[in-house]
């Protein structure tokens, strides 16, 4: 029986006017996309790739009637150029390299291009979405990666409505002949950039879970918890404490598992204390 965990995001930016946008020199999309990365071959591949979809951008940039208007070309280009088939854990790697994407990948590219041209956004975690809150000179968008004919979204009874959705962290199975994990918790976070490569090696966790890969789901709630404590990475715990128990691995992989796993909720237990 396999358990699928779903994740969602927002982030935030400082807001500029319409007439201050432009690339931001400060920020290196490089250095931040290799963030995100897991090889050397990716890295360069999609660098590069992703830098001359950049310079495409740029003209628009130029010559946009608004900042609402640049924003949705961003939203529409970028889809037919990465965003082309939903996976639930397509990587970043995937994104660039076949076209493969979801809520989490999709979302880091539009996070990284607005914040390449300094428009102001967040990115919002609930249980099981992710998506984007821009501002804009002519107003908030929210953009949802993984709907690309209706993930624009700019009225403000649009936003509202989608959002009050979102707050009511239903989980909707995807398929059948599968069990969906459902959180004990309810989530609505901003998360930042260094955030956001958590929730990615989080996410890395679930998949090898899925894929009975219990050592590896360890090192990658591992790496997940060094970048962002999260209420899902607690409750991941416990699963897969229980399933290490449960495992055939060997006693001294067994044993360096869970006294992983014991190490890194130690670590979390004064951030859980103190919410409560």
């Amino acid at each position: 029986m396999k358990r699928v965990i779903f994740i969602g995001l927002v982030f935030f930016l400082p807001w500029l006017a319409f007439a201050n946008r432009g690339a931001d020199k400060g920020f290196s999309i490089e250095t931040n996309l290799k963030g995100f990365l897991s090889t050397e071959h990716y890295s360069a591949h999609s660098i590069k790739s992703f830098e001359s979809f950049l310079r495409k951008l740029d003209k628009k940039n130029a010559s946009a009637k608004s900042e609402r208007a640049f924003v949705r070309y961003v939203f529409e280009k970028t889809h037919q150029r990465f965003l082309k088939n939903y996976e639930a854990y397509a990587s970043l790697d995937e994104t660039f390299d076949n076209g493969s994407y979801n809520c989490l990948s999709g979302t880091i590219l539009f996070s990284l291009i607005l914040h390449h041209y300094n428009i102001d956004h967040q990115v919002i975690e609930t249980n099981y979405h992710i998506f984007i809150v821009a501002e804009t000179a002519e107003g908030k968008i929210l953009l949802e990666a993984t709907d690309p004919l209706n993930g624009f979204v700019s009225s403000a009874n649009g936003i509202e409505e989608r959002i009050s959705l979102y707050k009511q962290n239903q989980l909707q199975a995807q398929q059948r002949d599968k069990s969906y994990y459902k959180f004990r918790f309810e989530l609505y976070n901003e998360v930042s950039l260094n955030e956001l490569r958590g929730l990615t090696y989080y996410n890395n966790a679930v998949n090898s879970f899925n894929h009975k890969n219990l050592e590896v789901a360890v090192q990658n709630l591992a790496k997940a918890n060094e970048s962002y404590f999260s209420y899902r990475i607690e409750e991941f715990s416990q699963i897969l404490l229980l399933s290490l128990q449960q495992s055939d691995l060997d006693l001294k992989t067994k044993e360096n598992c869970m006294n992983t796993i014991l190490s890194l909720r130690q670590k979390s237990l004064p951030v859980i204390l103190a919410s409560n």
